[in-house]
């Protein structure tokens, strides 16, 4: 198995929607295992992160 890793930092100039996409493009050609998702907060920056654990 493998990860792949993707972040999302709010103040980047990629849109959500974009990251969305990014991350569902990708795990439309991989076999998924599981999906997990973080989010850390500071002050007025947040990042997002996904896991996706496929074969």
């Amino acid at each position: 198995m493998k990860i792949k890793l993707f972040y999302y930092y709010r103040w980047d100039a990629t849109t959500l929607e974009d990251f969305e996409k990014e991350i569902n493009d990708f795990m439309a050609t991989v076999e998924v295992v599981d999906v997990k998702y973080s989010e850390a907060t500071n002050n007025t920056e947040a990042i997002t992160g996904v896991m996706v654990l496929y074969k």
